[in-house]
């Protein structure tokens, strides 16, 4: 199980939050490295993620999750809410490996002045642009230290305790732990992750790996298998890929530069891999997505 200690890492940045009222939606294959919570108003639409399709009604709440490949539309208007944000962890372990979430929730008195008050209180974080395709992901990128005022401070601990109220909202109460794995918090395994995450221009060898837990490499990936939900060779691909993605889109290298830089030496095995996790070419996925 999860200790109290572990769960006290989890921390949430807010990216974007805004009232909204679309047309003609009608967007496929989206894969964006944020969640998305939608407060529906009014209108119609819907959403397919996780190979389920959400009719959007108005009054409830919907949860989209991080790199989820998914297609929105809307035939008329869709009236809503939204708020992207980052859900993390120690050592970026991924909350959706970890616990079983609903991702449609009926939206309470509570749950609709929680997502009022969290606009207020972050007035200029709408999207310049609701094209998915043309979002900015700067917001993203770390930003230098700058001073702030004490009202900014109480702005952002209210908004922090308001996202982790919404998200909270969505975990499963009866059986929150995911069925693939009883969950134990390693700090090995912790390690390991902050490890990948600062080698992936470089060679990860699972032997590697495996001899910072004092393991052998079988055991080594059944522990990673039980505790991430994925394998290890699975994750590292799957994490140079998403890096892949956020360079595709805010830098103009070449393709080849940029599998280099992702610790990808051999340009048709990027090719494969990048058209596996992004159900398209990098050629492709940099014309529907580039921002500079």
């Amino acid at each position: 199980m999860l200790t109290q200690n572990f769960l006290r890492t989890i921390h949430i940045s807010l990216l974007n939050v805004d009232d909204c009222c679309v047309q003609n939606w009608n967007f496929r294959k989206v894969i964006s490295p944020f969640t998305r919570l939608y407060l529906i108003k009014g209108g119609e639409g819907n959403v397919i993620h996780n190979n389920q399709k959400y009719n959007l009604q108005a009054g409830k709440l919907y949860l989209i999750p991080s790199f989820t490949l998914s297609n929105y539309s809307s035939s008329t208007f869709l009236d809503h809410y939204y708020i992207h944000f980052i859900p993390q962890m120690t050592g970026e372990l991924n909350l959706y490996n970890l616990l079983d979430f609903e991702y449609e929730l009926d939206a309470s008195v509570k749950d609709i002045c929680l997502v009022e008050r969290i606009l207020k209180l972050n007035p200029e974080k709408k999207l310049i642009n609701t094209d998915p395709f043309k979002y900015s992901l700067t917001d993203l990128v770390p930003k230098t230290e700058t001073l702030v005022s004490s009202g900014q401070i109480a702005s952002y601990l209210e908004t922090q305790g308001i996202l982790l109220q919404l998200f909270s909202r969505f975990i499963k109460t009866d059986n929150p732990i995911r069925k693939s794995s009883d969950f134990q918090p390693n700090r090995q395994i912790i390690k390991v992750i902050d490890y990948i995450h600062e080698n992936l221009i470089n060679t990860i060898r699972i032997k590697e790996l495996a001899e910072m837990c004092n393991v052998s490499s079988d055991y080594f990936s059944r522990l990673f298998l039980k505790i991430m939900g994925t394998r290890p060779i699975e994750y590292i691909n799957r994490k140079r890929i998403e890096s892949a993605q956020i360079l595709l889109i805010t830098s103009d290298d070449p393709i080849e530069k940029i599998a280099l830089e992702t610790g990808i030496e051999n340009i048709s095995y990027f090719n494969r891999l990048f058209k596996k996790y992004s159900c398209s070419t990098p050629g492709e996925y940099r014309k529907l997505h580039q921002l500079v």
